[in-house]
């Protein structure tokens, strides 16, 4: 017996062949609509690795963690996307880092850092010899422009200054806020401090030290050591600030 087939079998077999022959279908179209996706850095760009501005170095990891080293300070933690997936923010610090070809950049501040293995504006040839006076520990602030640092409850840590010799570096802490930099310049007499970057507590009682500090860390042109004491200065002016030296144990 001969098999025949019906009309209406006919127009369901023809809307099944037709659905997967025919690209501009309501179902085809919706499947190639789910492939297309926007380009943003968390897809698209090679964003885990070391990252560095000189002074602080921020590890992304491809599990979203982080490691956070300013010194020997560290803080670690998970990474979260911005829906865009153009910006993260760490869980410890709050901060805000935008994600760019080889770079970070702090939402806050422009803070850039570089990613390693990408070439800087300043190559390692050109980091600073530190003076072998200025090093093995760190010189703590005893005088500001004549006036005695007194120590107080408000004060957040003792403040200081202190030389890294690998990689021409200078960091400290102003009694509420960390900072760190290159050293531009120096030699036995000379010295230039580069700009500084700092975190950014608000401290009551003690902001006028540390204004004073980051001022006279911009202005001084050379400095002194003698008996184990620090002098900034400004040409040939009264030293603007002095440092008892305290050697790491």
């Amino acid at each position: 017996m001969k098999k025949f087939i019906t009309p209406i079998k006919t127009v369901v077999l023809l809307a099944v062949l037709s659905a997967g022959l025919y690209p501009g279908t309501a179902a085809h179209a919706q499947s190639k609509k789910k492939k297309t996706s926007t380009h943003t850095s968390k897809n698209s760009l090679d964003w885990a690795g070391a990252y560095s501005n000189g002074l602080i170095q921020l590890s992304l990891f491809e599990d979203n963690s982080y490691l956070y080293q300013n010194g020997n300070l560290f803080n670690s933690g998970k990474v979260t996307w911005a829906p865009g997936g153009n910006l993260i923010t760490l869980s410890e610090t709050k901060e805000k880092y935008r994600v760019m070809e080889g770079k970070l950049k702090n939402e806050f501040n422009g803070n850039e850092f570089v990613k390693s293995g990408v070439v800087t504006e300043t190559p390692t040839a050109g980091v600073v010899k530190i003076n072998k006076h200025l090093l093995g520990g760190k010189w703590v602030l005893t005088e500001l422009h004549g006036k005695p640092i007194v120590k107080s409850e408000q004060l957040q840590k003792v403040p200081f200054l202190a030389f890294k010799e690998e990689d021409g570096t200078f960091f400290g802490h102003s009694g509420c806020n960390g900072f760190g930099g290159s050293v531009k310049q120096m030699n036995d007499f000379k010295i230039e401090f580069g700009p500084a970057i700092q975190t950014m507590m608000a401290c009551i009682g003690i902001m006028d030290i540390e204004n004073q500090f980051s001022e006279v860390l911009r202005t001084a042109d050379n400095y002194t050591v003698k008996n184990g004491v620090l002098s900034l200065n400004k040409a040939k002016m009264a030293p603007l600030a002095k440092f008892k030296f305290v050697a790491t144990k």
